[in-house]
């Protein structure tokens, strides 16, 4: 994922619990400076609300934002499909769509 972010990438990280959440601040950081995009959905209202009060996984989420992070919430994944220049593509339950190079999945459960 370091050198996909390095090069410009597009990752995509599914899962906002506290792994998911560094990660993306993580990669999210170093694609400032490439040019790249970072991508984090999850099902919840915030990053880590399945552990930390409201008000605090507020605070997470604006943190992960402010790295550059494009946040994707209350969405389940509905679909993966191939574009034809190779790039998978998520469609949500929303209806948003997202493509990207190289995906990440952090499952966290209770």
């Amino acid at each position: 994922m370091h050198e996909v972010a390095g090069k410009g990438g597009h990752i995509t990280i599914i899962g906002g619990g506290f792994l998911g959440s560094e990660l993306a601040c993580a990669l999210g950081y170093k694609t400032k400076s490439t040019k790249g995009s970072v991508t984090q959905v999850y099902p919840e209202y915030g990053n880590m609300a399945k552990v930390l009060p409201e008000y605090l996984s507020r605070w997470t989420t604006d943190k992960v934002k402010s790295e550059g992070v494009d946040i994707i919430t209350h969405s389940t994944i509905k679909d993966v499909t191939t574009t034809p220049d190779g790039k998978l593509k998520l469609s949500f339950d929303t209806g948003k769509e997202v493509g990207f190079i190289y995906t990440f999945s952090l499952v966290y459960t209770l």
